[in-house]
């Protein structure tokens, strides 16, 4: 995978929660209009990163490109922590450092092979 590619699943993967994040402002709101609005912002998130998805997969196989999904994870904490004012426990700390782990033992793992 080269640098192009990384960036583009990492950036891909940092877009998919944000329908998440948008959603969650939605559930918080009481007018039903802003509601719908944000519901159809965040399908227009889920759309732009299907776009981004397709265009990778253009260029890498699925199972190298799949394994960015994990990072979601780790975005879905920072956004929390940042838009919310979530508290970050222990466990998620130590999870969000196994999946870093992997993913960069996973993408440094091909070149060791070569």
């Amino acid at each position: 995978m080269n640098k192009k590619n990384i960036i583009l699943a990492i950036f891909s993967y940092t877009i998919f929660p944000v329908s998440s994040v948008i959603m969650k402002f939605a559930a918080n709101c009481d007018n039903i209009i802003y509601k719908m609005l944000l519901f159809s912002l965040s399908i227009g998130v889920l759309v732009i990163f299907s776009i981004l998805w397709q265009k990778l997969l253009k260029n890498v196989d699925l199972v190298k490109a799949y394994i960015f999904k994990s990072t979601t994870i780790i975005w879905n904490v920072i956004y929390g922590i940042i838009l919310f004012g979530e508290k970050i426990s222990v466990n998620m700390a130590f999870g969000m450092i196994i999946v870093t782990v992997g993913v960069i033992t996973t993408i440094l793992g091909g070149k060791c092979n070569e």
